[in-house]
């Protein structure tokens, strides 16, 4: 678990977020119902594995995405997103963006994602896992969430989540209670694949 960090040292872009795993037909119809804004969308990641789950970084296009989980509450997680290269941060990604060539794939699309990652380097210590998800995003006030099917290309499993995200912890708890959600586990879609993996 991550240091608490001061209420003046959270940055500006950290969100809590709460997400679960499973069918959950019941939250879907709620959320769909409390939605003011719904839009679906098809999407291919690669996530990067690493030992540590405080961790999730994914390739999306030809972007690096890395988010690092800083602090957990009321059973919500709260996890801020760094880009490619921040100074003086240190990462399990640090150098990712270079050996993946994503400067060159942004710039002339010269080298598919699907080699990029053949030539990783296994003494990195990351593990590459291509999955496509099918998703539908809500706006619910300030609040986000949404619910996706995620494909696993490595085992043709299709994993369906729900996932509640937003600034306000308050907010958060009622609608989790709402859903009736409360007594589900939160786990982050970087170890929920790493886990179905594994099984």
């Amino acid at each position: 678990m991550p240091k608490k960090p001061k209420s003046s040292e959270v940055p500006v872009n950290a969100r809590f977020e709460y997400r679960v795993w499973g069918k959950h037909a019941k939250a879907r119809r709620i959320l769909r119902q409390m939605a003011s804004q719904e839009s679906e969308e098809y999407v291919e990641d690669c996530y990067l594995l690493v030992d540590d789950p405080t961790w999730n970084a994914k390739v999306r296009g030809n972007g690096l995405k890395v988010k690092q989980l800083i602090d957990e509450d009321l059973g919500f997680e709260r996890w801020v997103a760094r880009k490619q290269r921040v100074p003086d941060a240190a990462s399990p990604f640090d150098g990712l963006f270079d050996d993946l060539d994503l400067e060159l794939l942004r710039s002339a699309g010269a080298k598919e994602l699907a080699a990029a990652i053949d030539d990783l380097d296994p003494d990195l210590g990351v593990r590459a896992v291509l999955v496509v998800k099918h998703r539908v995003r809500y706006r619910i006030g300030a609040l986000r969430a949404e619910v996706a099917d995620i494909e696993v290309e490595e085992t043709s499993e299709v994993l369906r989540t729900l996932a509640i995200e937003g600034d306000d912890l308050g907010e958060l708890v009622a609608l989790r209670k709402k859903l009736g959600l409360r007594k589900e586990p939160n786990t982050p879609v970087h170890q929920a694949i790493d886990d179905s993996i594994d099984d």
